[in-house]
Order: C-alpha cells, then sequence, then structure tokens
C-alpha cells in the first residue's frame, strides 16, 4: 500500500514534472487524514453511492427503514414481554426493545459493511489509488442516516408513552447521547476493519460475522436488563463494549439502567483497543491483499 506525498522531482526531457510521488508506509499504525480530507469528495461519492444501492430494486424503498424497526420492536414485545414475561425495569416493554435496537442496530450495520471491505471492492481497489480508509469511513457514514431514521421513530414512541405517564424521565442526560453515538460507530468501525483484514488471509471470518454478530446480540442485555444478570457475571458484561453503551442510553434517555461510570470508562477504553488494533490490522494488510486475496 503507498501514500502520495507532494514532493516536486526535475523536469525530464520529454516529460513534465510529476507532482506526486507513491512511497510505502512504513508506521504501524497510519490514520491519512490529510488524504481522506483530499478525497473528500470521492467519499461523499461512496456515501451516495452506499444510499442508493441499499434502495435499489425495492417496492417500498426508504419505507423499510421505519418499517423495519416498528416491526421488530412488536415482534421482541410479543415473545420476550408477552410470552417470556421478561422484565423491564419499569421501562414500557416496546420502548426497552426499540431503544435496544437502535443502537444495536447501527453497531451491527458499521461492523458487517466494514467487515467486507477488502473482499467487496478488490476490483476497485486493484485498479486506482486512493487512501482504502475511505470506504469505512464512507460507508460508517451512510449507516448514520439508518441509526437517524430509527432513532427519530424511537423518539416518536418516547414522547408519546412519556404523555401517557410512563415512568420515564427526560432530563439532562441526554447530552451523553453524542458521546455514546460516536463510541458505537468507533467500535464498529475497529471490529469491522479488524474482521476486514484477518479476511484477506482466512475466508472462514467472512462466514463467521453473521452468526457470531447474532451470539453478541444476545449477550449484549438487548431483549434484558442488565439487572436480570447473576452478580458473578456481571463481569462477563463490562467486557462486553456493547452492554454500557445500551444500558447508558437507556438510562439517559428514561432514566432506568445499571450502569456505571467506570463501567462506561472500561467500554470505552475497550472500544479505543479494537480501534487501534483494527486500524493496525488494515493498515498492514492493505500492503499485501491484492496478492492474499
Amino acid at each position: 500500500m503507498t501514500t502520495a506525498k507532494n514532493t516536486p522531482l526535475p523536469k525530464s526531457a520529454d516529460s513534465a514534472p510529476w507532482t506526486s510521488v507513491l512511497t510505502p508506509k512504513k508506521p504501524l499504525l497510519h490514520i491519512p487524514i490529510r488524504e481522506l480530507w483530499h478525497y473528500r469528495d470521492l467519499i461523499v461519492l461512496l456515501v451516495r453511492r452506499d444510499l442508493v444501492t441499499l434502495n435499489k430494486q425495492t417496492v417500498l424503498g426508504p419505507l423499510w427503514f421505519f418499517i423495519q424497526p416498528v416491526i421488530s420492536g412488536v415482534v421482541f414485545t410479543i415473545i420476550f414481554g408477552r410470552i417470556a414475561r421478561i422484565p423491564t425495569d419499569e421501562i414500557p416493554p416496546f420502548l426497552f426493545f426499540l431503544s435496544g435496537t437502535t443502537m444495536w442496530y447501527y453497531f451491527s450495520s458499521v461492523l458487517t459493511r466494514n467487515a467486507t471491505t477488502f473482499t467487496s471492492n478488490a476490483p476497485l481497489f486493484t485498479k486506482v489509488y486512493f487512501p482504502r480508509l475511505a470506504v469505512p469511513v464512507a460507508q460508517s457514514i451512510s449507516s448514520v442516516w439508518n441509526f437517524l431514521i430509527q432513532f427519530m421513530i424511537f423518539l416518536a414512541f418516547y414522547f408519546y408513552f412519556l404523555w401517557m405517564g410512563a415512568p420515564i424521565q427526560f432530563s439532562y442526560r441526554i447530552i451523553i447521547l453524542p458521546a455514546l453515538i460516536l463510541q458505537t460507530a468507533l467500535l464498529g468501525i475497529g471490529v469491522g476493519c479488524l474482521i476486514s483484514a484477518l479476511t484477506t488471509r482466512f475466508r472462514d471470518f467472512q462466514l463467521a460475522v453473521a452468526p457470531g454478530i447474532q451470539l453478541w446480540m444476545y449477550g449484549s442485555c438487548i431483549f434484558y436488563p442488565r439487572s436480570m444478570v447473576p452478580d458473578q457475571l456481571q463481569w462477563l458484561m463490562t467486557l462486553n463494549p456493547v452492554v454500557p453503551i445500551i444500558e447508558a442510553f437507556r438510562f439517559a434517555m428514561m432514566g432506568q439502567g445499571k450502569v456505571e461510570i467506570s463501567q462506561w470508562l472500561a467500554s470505552v477504553a475497550i472500544t479505543l483497543f479494537f480501534l487501534v488494533l483494527g486500524l493496525a490490522a488494515f493498515g498492514r494488510a492493505e500492503k499485501t491483499f491484492a496478492d492474499t486475496i
């Protein structure tokens, strides 16, 4: 993999001077911020491509963004709320499940789309140079659109239940939401880039993404509150960086949720670890993926 440097070269007799030179990257962890800004138009095009292809050849088009979370909330309410009778810490069951799936779908969307960066874009990567990290950045930005729609749906039901007198609280705690959304995106990018890098050598990881995410979801307090987890297993909830994010989201929006500052800070530390590890693995894989993929 190479990076562009504006290094003027002497003129030759039969050609114009070069405007840039491509040289190998040496640092283990290299984030080409200047190059990403230079290729910002390409990132915008990639985001537009993702949004267009997502709804291409669908009858309902963007309406699926509204239908999916509502149907999921209803199904989870019936199965886990009415049949399994899982407690929801006084939060209306539909709102409880919707709050969990809103954050989870955003995280899983960023992760799954970045996990196939090399395999899905191999023809493009082998033909033209641009910072490869532009693709994960674009895919993460396009996932924000889905999250905003689902978050608006959550807010609509949230204010409805608030108006109906449900035991939820609206307060200043919502100021933490931007930090939670940013952390969710960084965690998805880190894990996704790590899987994408490993996939260039071991295709098994590509097949394990879907079942792995499914298992991760069931261990992330989406369908049950953290208060139900036995004390001897609470450390597992702390090691899962998604759990403090979802519990903090519920606490910020509704005043209910079992999360402490130390647990959230541990989640942030684990997120940064996966981000650094994922970007380092991604940068290493992009140098040789064309020979191994």
